[in-house]
């Protein structure tokens, strides 16, 4: 008689959020940020990865462990506060904790869908516009700034930042760059074609522009962390906002600027600035020049009263977010989506 293997049970939590007063039950094998999304509750988060810094908040009471090190996102002040990252940690007693959840999110769905891929264009050598089609009926609602999972059979699935405001659903624009070791992105800029089947889970993330909001906006975007930044944008300019927006790109060089968009977006709505700086400007460039987050402290020395919405690589959104505070910015007027390449199997971008 072949032998009987048991798997043992999992142990369920009860996690108390002391903001909204409302529990839910998590599993001692899952991370505290994925029991709460599973039961609908609608914490912050980005990355999922432990590289963001989106999804921290205050243990209050309560035991938490990580598979390894405390994820180095957390500063010294954040641990000696109780501050823990939830996409990482997980429960191993019932958990008391204080977290500000977003009601902007409470309408949106999570959904996995399947999309044709409609047109493939290379915006420079090492961006390529990808706009994908959901068939039929349906549509995926998001709000401008989110990202999804593009998935293919082949390949470990990759999350990309939405590129364009939520006006026609059922097309969906990314920025994708191309990075050397990159399995799926090699794939999508050497071998997919037009009429692909991809699919996409969507939308996810926090990343979003608060609309309730009548602050002057200062965007920092690093290479295609302009992406999200375009469907914010849009949809500023297409609900007629008019907010004051100051917008900087920073990348490398001159041709790394890969849309015309900023600049046109400057000289036909007089709310909208743009300013590009290059970090490895060749002398022909009378523009900015060096880090795009001194450019905006330059700039703006005391940035009380603004909003600062920053996509980009970690070292910069990191570098943006020191940055801003250290001139008077209030901290929940931070909004951030880190690009982390590195945290992923097949080094994707």
């Amino acid at each position: 008689m072949a032998p009987l293997y048991f798997l043992s049970p999992k142990t369920m939590f009860t996690v108390l959020n002391q903001v909204s007063g409302k529990s839910f039950k998590c599993g001692d094998e899952e991370s505290v940020l994925d029991g709460a999304l599973s039961n609908g509750f609608n914490f912050p988060y980005g990355c999922q990865n432990g590289f963001c810094g989106q999804c921290k908040a205050v243990i209050l009471n309560g035991e938490i462990d990580y598979a390894g090190e405390i994820p180095s996102v957390l500063s010294a002040d954040d641990i000696d506060s109780n501050m823990a990252l939830l996409c990482q940690c997980k429960a191993k007693s019932d958990l008391y904790i204080a977290v500000d959840e977003l009601d902007s999110l409470a309408a949106i769905e999570v959904r996995s869908m399947p999309c044709r891929v409609e047109q493939i264009n290379h915006l420079n050598h090492d961006v390529i516009q990808l706009i994908l089609k959901i068939p039929g009926a349906q549509s995926l609602q998001y709000l401008a700034g989110q990202y999804l999972d593009l998935e293919h059979s082949d390949f470990d699935s990759r999350y990309y930042s939405i590129a364009n405001a939520p006006t026609n659903s059922n097309l969906i624009e990314l920025h994708i760059r191309l990075v050397d070791d990159g399995k799926l992105t090699n794939f999508i800029f050497n071998s997919l074609t037009p009429k692909s089947i991809l699919r996409i889970e969507g939308p996810k993330g926090s990343f979003f522009l608060r609309e309730e909001s009548e602050c002057p906006i200062i965007f920092i975007a690093g290479g295609t962390g302009f992406g999200p930044v375009k469907a914010i944008i849009e949809h500023l300019i297409n609900i007629g906002s008019q907010r004051k927006v100051y917008l900087y790109w920073g990348v490398r060089n001159e041709v790394d600027l890969y849309s015309n968009l900023p600049s046109e977006w400057s000289e036909k709505y007089t709310n909208i600035s743009f300013i590009p700086v290059l970090s490895e400007a060749n002398e022909s460039w009378d523009g900015n020049k060096g880090y795009v987050h001194d450019s905006v402290i330059k700039d703006f020395e005391d940035l009380t009263g603004f909003e600062v919405y920053a996509c980009g690589p970690p070292v910069m959104v990191n570098a943006a977010a020191k940055s801003c505070l250290e001139h008077q910015l209030v901290k929940e007027n931070f909004f951030s989506d880190s690009f982390e390449y590195a945290n992923v199997s097949n080094d994707d971008a």
